[in-house]
């Protein structure tokens, strides 16, 4: 009997140091993949950013490191919006945030042009001149001309059926991302939906 019980109190230390190993492994692996995480920097285009603003401060243009940290604050706060907050947003996520940006700047321009009613010359300006700031760091895009000669060849190869159907714009859509590949990326999907949209109005 003495001899039953000491066997199930070994049995049970073994288990018991057998989940300390498993926890301490899982704990070593997490602590791992929090490191890796932590390592892997910003990506190139918020560097540029973060270089670019660097070199206005050192000329002490001010129009220049004002648009600079607006834009890294904004990517800032878009990754903590993610469910991973403490890491850097990829570049897909920073060209994103970049676009999401100047089409804010561009609404705010329009309110300002000449023919508005709350026109403002110098505001106008500045905004117009904070976009092409931004544009710049962009990374080059299929062009609007690419954009329009590839969306005519898809639609022209859709067949019939394809082409009357409702969902006519969202087969062009797939297409056309699996033709541009990797250009997809810095495609701006909402501006190219609407290409797509008044392109297949005219058939």
């Amino acid at each position: 009997m003495a001899s039953l019980r000491s066997s199930a109190f070994l049995t049970r230390c073994i288990a018991s140091s057998s989940r300390s190993t498993v926890l301490r492994v899982s704990a070593r692996s997490l602590t791992a993949t929090r490191s890796t995480f932590a390592e892997s920097g910003p990506s190139g285009i918020e560097t540029a950013l973060r270089n670019g603003l660097k070199q206005a401060m050192k000329s002490k243009d001010r129009p220049a490191i004002v648009v600079h940290k607006a834009i890294l604050a904004d990517i800032t706060n878009a990754a903590k919006s993610t469910p991973n907050p403490n890491d850097p947003l990829d570049e897909v996520q920073v060209v994103q945030t970049v676009r999401k940006s100047i089409a804010a700047r561009a609404v705010a321009a329009e309110q300002y042009a000449p023919s508005a009613p709350g026109a403002h010359e110098e505001n106008h300006a500045n905004l117009l001149a904070e976009i092409d700031v931004l544009q710049s760091y962009l990374p080059q895009g299929p062009s609007d001309e690419q954009l329009k000669l590839e969306v005519e060849t898809i639609i022209k190869g859709l067949p019939e059926d394809v082409r009357s159907s409702k969902s006519v714009q969202g087969a062009v859509m797939k297409s056309l991302w699996e033709n541009l590949g990797e250009s997809s990326k810095y495609a701006d999907k909402k501006q190219v939906g609407k290409m797509v949209s008044d392109m297949l109005k005219t058939l």
